[in-house]
């Protein structure tokens, strides 16, 4: 057999060990917890370069990423840490109680928990595909999910699969900890490129219902940054 360094196997081993670097970078750069959300932002920012570009170095795109995108993504994961952190307390608290006012009290903080978690989910990749402001990117993340209802269910569905294979299979585990984390990335950004490609057909008034503007869309919305310089 001769060797082929362009064939399909080489191919897939050679992505392989792309993805890895990129799975590994994103790992470490979590460690510290508080920078967990600049490495989603980075992360999906180099994912989403990948599917503009698939020659692009995963490793030193997600480096440069990480740097650009560290300061606001610091700033939005602190808020996303205390808001979930009142939920979590306040939840706590209500529920000790066991009075009929916690009844009623309950629900509003189980809708509010759902609430911060699908922003959490749109959150980074916004702010990794957008130039925006800080203010404008919470607006769209917030909005978003609910302007793309069917897409956001497939991300959660996404979510829920591959916490699930990784809890009830013990093989995949290993899998997952040296590649899962960025092939996840990668499938979901499928979605959500989907999604950005969405609202901003209906922002230009291409939705097929004779729209003309959208109110999802901030008016300062600019063009996508994946390639990034």
């Amino acid at each position: 057999m001769r060797f082929n360094i362009d064939s399909p196997f080489w191919q897939f081993l050679t992505l392989c060990v792309r993805y890895f670097i990129l799975n590994l970078l994103f790992v470490i750069s979590c460690l510290p917890v508080v920078t967990i959300g600049p490495a989603r932002a980075a992360l999906y920012s180099t994912v989403f370069a990948y599917n503009d570009n698939e020659d692009v170095n995963l490793g030193r795109e997600y480096i440069r990423r990480f740097i650009h995108e560290f300061p606001r993504a610091l700033g939005a994961f602190a808020i996303f840490i205390a808001l979930a952190a009142l939920i979590v307390f306040a939840l706590a608290f209500w529920n000790h109680l066991g009075t009929k006012a916690a009844w009623v009290v309950l629900p509003i903080l189980i809708a509010a928990g759902i609430l911060v978690a699908v922003t959490f989910e749109y959150y980074f990749p916004i702010q990794a595909r957008f130039t925006n402001t800080f203010r404008n990117t919470w607006s769209n993340a917030l909005k978003m999910p609910w302007a793309v209802f069917g897409k956001t269910l497939i991300l959660l569905a996404i979510d829920v699969a591959a916490i699930t294979l990784f809890v009830f299979t013990k093989w995949l585990r290993i899998l997952f900890v040296l590649l899962g984390f960025s092939w996840l990335a990668y499938a979901k950004s499928l979605v959500y490129l989907k999604a950005f490609d969405q609202i901003e057909r209906v922002s230009r008034g291409e939705a097929g219902d004779g729209s003309t503007s959208n109110p999802f869309t901030p008016e300062n919305h600019s063009l996508p940054t994946a390639s990034l310089t």
